[in-house]
């Protein structure tokens, strides 16, 4: 096990009692965050107390999702709210409005947005309204008409949106219907654009842990590994690997996310009782496993409040939470060895790489 400690926290000038629901990175040396006052802020990775409010009113009724959207020299954030609007966020501007919003069918609330700047896409997964969930397509120079909509793929809500580490025409959804849904998106007819579909649980997370794997968390902390299928490719898929409940072998009350960084992946566990959170490896070689012996806990992390988002910043060398405490919290090595947060790329990792993360450069 490995230790890390915490250089710096800050509430952002947050009023009180208030969440910090997630953190994403915004331009180079900053992040962005939203909060349950409904604000958007940006602040420095360097300087935790040095930061702006971008809107103190991202979206009325409740602010849901945020997502970076870099295009070119332009670095963008995205935000979805419960008035079921998708914003297009300038940090720089200072005037506290959208460059760009959207809106979806009879606006229904947005739980989860995605982002392609090869394509100048953006999605949305809406909450269950009239018996419809939907993934709704806007290109932001277009955003007054959708460029395409499924409808009928999802019953309930859509809790997870992530496009392809490489293909950009390939993206996933998740639904508290319990199946993990993959699309190409240059089909309009919504059953031939479907190439998989798996059936895991109330999806919590989902995403790509390579080109050619697909993680699943459930609701009630059931994780599982399993292979992307390729239609072209007639050989054959590796089995899925069911993990079940972790929280019985990580030691932890909740799984907080999935975070992908340059040494690999970690599942973000945490236990409010025991006042921490444990970055703990998911090792690919020879078989998915849970390494325990090799994990980074961060001692108190958010005391006995829950964390709700991670992310892991190679250029600053430094692990980034926050959580239902109100805070933003740093976090760096307390020994030298071979961390998390190591710079480099940050692509995932595939499965048939060898496995070589646990040893000092």
């Amino acid at each position: 096990m490995h230790t890390l400690k915490a250089v710096a926290s800050s509430t952002l000038s947050l009023p009180a009692d208030n969440y910090i629901y997630s953190i994403v990175a915004s331009a180079p040396g900053t992040f962005a965050a939203i909060s349950s006052d409904d604000s958007l802020r940006v602040f420095d990775a360097s300087d935790l107390d040095r930061g702006s409010v971008v809107s103190r009113t991202a979206h009325d009724g409740g602010i849901t999702s945020l997502q970076s959207f870099t295009m070119g020299e332009a670095h963008l954030l995205a935000t979805g709210g419960r008035d079921g609007k998708v914003k297009i966020w300038d940090a720089r501007s200072g005037n506290g409005s959208p460059v760009v919003e959207m809106e979806t069918a009879k606006s229904s609330p947005v739980l989860s947005v995605a982002c392609n700047p090869e394509t100048n896409t953006v999605v949305a997964g809406t909450e269950l309204v009239s018996s419809q969930a939907v993934v709704a397509f806007w290109d932001i120079r277009t955003p007054k008409e959708f460029r395409l909509q499924y409808v009928e793929s999802h019953n309930d809500d859509i809790t997870e949106l992530q496009y392809h580490p490489t293909r950009s025409n390939i993206l996933l959804s998740g639904s508290t219907d319990g199946l993990v849904n993959i699309y190409d998106t240059t089909v309009t007819d919504e059953d031939e654009a479907l190439v998989q579909v798996i059936n895991h649980g109330s999806v919590h997370h989902a995403g790509f842990l390579s080109d050619r794997t697909i993680f699943a968390l459930s609701h009630d902390e059931h994780f599982s590994v399993y292979p992307a299928t390729d239609p072209d490719d007639t050989a054959q898929e590796p089995e899925p690997v069911h993990f079940g409940d972790v929280r019985d072998p990580l030691g932890c009350e909740y799984v907080a996310q999935l975070c992908v960084g340059a040494q690999g992946q970690y599942i973000a566990a945490g236990n409010k009782i025991d006042n921490r959170l444990d970055l703990v490896p998911l090792a690919s070689s020879p078989s998915w496993t849970l390494d325990r012996d090799n994990l980074w806990r961060l001692t108190r992390a958010h005391c006995e409040e829950v964390v709700r988002s991670v992310y892991l910043d190679e250029r600053s060398q430094s692990v980034f939470t926050c959580g239902e405490d109100g805070f933003v919290r740093a976090w760096k090595p307390a020994e030298q060895s071979d961390a998390p947060i190591q710079s480099g790329s940050s692509k995932p990792r595939s499965k048939d790489k060898k496995k070589d993360r646990f040893k000092p450069y």
